[in-house]
């Protein structure tokens, strides 16, 4: 170690010292800063010039106060750690053994709470929740509207053919309710055209639907109402997705879109763990039980997972969309990193990604002859000899003048 002093600091307070003595000494405060400032005026009135600190912060702080300052090695840091009971005691900044290691143990819960606190604030992760929940919502708006549709279908079955979106259906019937109730007034100004219209009127006057009570229609009314409900908070909640990620990604949000973005960062675990990941990996999240799958069984690994909603991929021939996946997770890994360590928007990534998916397109127009796969031990339908892990094997087929000595499946030892 170094013969300049060091400025250390522990859940008591900041310690200068130097060697084993201890130069200075100042308990624990709210600002950091002050406490440094202060142990940086009683160097100062020592004559010392050069100073080693435990953290960029500090070591920050005490250039700010005119010190030359070089930072501690990772072995120097443990060696401090190791000796932080005594240097307490030695510091005066507890009376005791005991009363030091309470004030540790206190300033490990208080950090503890601090970094919990500060995780917990993190914006990523708010979105994590977000886009879980909207899926969430996703999957109930189906099941409702749909429940909606099919029961309200009892009594005009016409209608859920003629609009195939059940959000809008659910729209109708809380306005109109019974079919007998369907006018030209109530349906100007849903987008429907006049033909639309007038084969909607037609259809309910001619249904072969059956008839509804009131406390029926009522509970058909409510559920659709809940449906609407839910849609709007849908709505919201999507508006809510696309300008967070925007805000704190809006690479990755201009490379894979708002939603499919979202996913990826919820499935990793958060901004900073998306952009740690490789490309080989993004590719392929989402997919975790078809790759452990082809792992175990030999199969073929998946091409993509979250990554298949995007229309590049989804849209794109079966022989391409390996490729363009694996093209936009390059790009989507690179975003993510930018977002992360620089927070800037970078203008090219789409750009190039564009030319890298035109490429595709061109160079592979027509699918490549399917090459069959080598055929496994567990995919082998030969027949099998001998008894036990170690006599099992594939039967060979005897050569000319050799004598066939294959087992026949049932056949007893003692033959």
């Amino acid at each position: 170690m170094s013969d300049d002093p060091v400025l250390f600091e522990t859940e008591a307070g900041l310690v200068l010292m130097q060697g084993a003595k201890v130069l200075a000494a100042e308990r624990r405060s709210q600002v950091r800063a002050q406490g440094i400032a202060k142990i940086g005026e009683r160097a100062r009135a020592e004559g010392m010039e050069s100073i080693r600190a435990m953290d960029a912060e500090a070591a920050q702080e005490l250039r700010k106060l005119g010190f030359n300052v070089t930072l501690l090695t990772a072995e120097e840091l443990n060696e401090l750690n190791n000796q932080k009971i005594a240097i307490i005691v030695t510091a005066g900044l507890a009376p005791g053994e005991q009363e030091a290691l309470d004030l540790v143990r206190q300033g490990a819960l208080e950090a503890a709470e601090h970094k919990i606190s500060i995780e917990s604030s993190r914006e990523d992760l708010q979105l994590v929740h977000a886009i879980q929940a909207l899926d969430e919502l996703d999957r109930f708006l189906n099941i409702t509207s749909e429940r909606v549709a099919e029961w309200y279908s009892l009594h005009f079955p016409e209608l859920q053919q003629m609009i195939g979106d059940n959000v809008a259906l659910s729209k109708i019937i809380v306005e109109n309710g019974s079919r007998s109730q369907f006018t030209e007034t109530k349906l100007e100004g849903k987008g429907f055209s006049d033909k639309k219209i007038e084969a909607i009127i037609t259809a309910a006057e001619r249904s072969k639907g059956g008839t509804v009570t009131e406390r029926d229609l009522g509970r058909i009314v409510g559920l659709a109402n809940v449906a609407l409900a839910v849609s709007g908070d849908r709505d919201k909640l999507a508006e809510y997705v696309e300008s967070t990620m925007k805000r704190i990604a809006p690479n990755t949000t201009s490379v894979a879109g708002a939603t499919i973005g979202a996913r990826l960062i919820a499935k990793a675990g958060g901004l900073d763990r998306l952009a740690r990941l490789p490309a080989s990996t993004i590719q392929v999240l989402g997919a975790e039980k078809a790759l452990f799958r082809a792992l175990r069984t030999g199969a073929r690994p998946p091409k993509h997972g979250i990554l298949f909603q995007h229309d590049a991929v989804h849209s794109a021939p079966k022989w391409q969309r390996g490729k363009i996946a694996r093209a936009l997770a390059n790009k989507i890994a690179i975003a993510a990193r930018i977002d992360f360590y620089r927070g800037e928007k970078e203008e090219a990534l789409t750009g190039t990604l564009e030319k890298r998916l035109d490429e595709i397109r061109v160079k592979y127009k027509e699918p490549r002859e399917t090459v069959e796969p080598k055929r496994s031990y567990r995919d082998d339908k030969r027949p099998r000899y001998g008894k036990g892990r170690k006599g099992r094997g594939f039967y060979k087929e005897p050569r000319s003048g050799q004598q066939d000595v294959r087992r026949r499946p049932y056949q007893n030892r003692r033959d």
